[in-house]
This record gives C-alpha cells, sequence and structure tokens, in this order.
C-alpha cells in the first residue's frame, strides 16, 4: 500500500509541470483574444496601452478599461468597454484602424462615429473587421467638442 502515496504524488507534480508550462488557451502572438505579434503583453493595461490612440486637440477624459477579440468565421471581432469616471457627460468620437499581415491597411479609413457617454457609465463598443484580409488593429479616439 506505500504505493498509493508515491502514485498520487507522481500525478500531482505531473499536473503542476504541464498546468505550469502555459498560461490559459492563448495562442501565440495573441493576449485576450487580440492579436499583439511581437509586443509583451502582460496585463489588459498593457494591451490598451498598445491598442488605443488618443487623437485631438482635447482627448476625452475617459478610461478604456478593457479590449477582448474573438474570430467570427474569418473576421475579427473586436469589444472596447470605455468608461466615463466623471459625473459630466463626455461626447466622443472613435473609429477603428485596420492592419494586415504585413501590417499595411487592410481596408478604407473608417468614419468617425460619435459616443455620449453619461457620467459615471461604461460603454461597450463592439465592431466586425470589415474583410478577411484583416490580422490587426488601432482603436482612436477623439474627443468631439
Amino acid at each position: 500500500m506505500k504505493l498509493a502515496p508515491l502514485t498520487v504524488a507522481l500525478l500531482a507534480a505531473t499536473l503542476v509541470a504541464g498546468c505550469g508550462s502555459k498560461k490559459g488557451f492563448e495562442k501565440e502572438g495573441y493576449a485576450f483574444g487580440c492579436p499583439i505579434g511581437d509586443a509583451k503583453i502582460s496585463s489588459m493595461d498593457d494591451l490598451v496601452k498598445a491598442k488605443v490612440a488618443k487623437e485631438g486637440k482635447s482627448p476625452p477624459d475617459v478610461e478604456i478599461e478593457e479590449i477582448r477579440c474573438t474570430t467570427t468565421g474569418d473576421l475579427l471581432k473586436v469589444d472596447v468597454v470605455v468608461h466615463n469616471d466623471e459625473s459630466d457627460v463626455e461626447r466622443l468620437l472613435y473609429k477603428f484602424r485596420w492592419a494586415d499581415v504585413e501590417g499595411m491597411r487592410a481596408a478604407d479609413e473608417e468614419s468617425w462615429k460619435p459616443v455620449m457617454l453619461y457620467g459615471s457609465s461604461r460603454q461597450t463598443i463592439s465592431t466586425v473587421a470589415p474583410n478577411t484580409k484583416v490580422r490587426d488593429f488601432k482603436f482612436i479616439v477623439m474627443g468631439q467638442e
């Protein structure tokens, strides 16, 4: 019966070693389902910094809290959570800039889309890539005066 504790110990060691080799179910070159290439992304904050650009004279006073991606068929689907932690209404404009596997534009430039965020609110902006050439994106946000 001394074999049982040894078997349990070996099984536990195997499970720990197997689980420690890869974190989550993420594919190589992806973080939170989003393509990242060779970038070092270890948190949601890192992903937001890599995928968001603020433009315009007065950038909006909002926080991009979360970006998550998945695929629908062969199309990239992106969800961006925008948070207005102020008490005032915040008006902003956004668009996505789509890139192909080489980093070149994969679609025509989008037009700006308006969003109004009430005080202390969150809104999820969801979109699907315009074509199957898209392999990456940048979320561009600008304050609306």
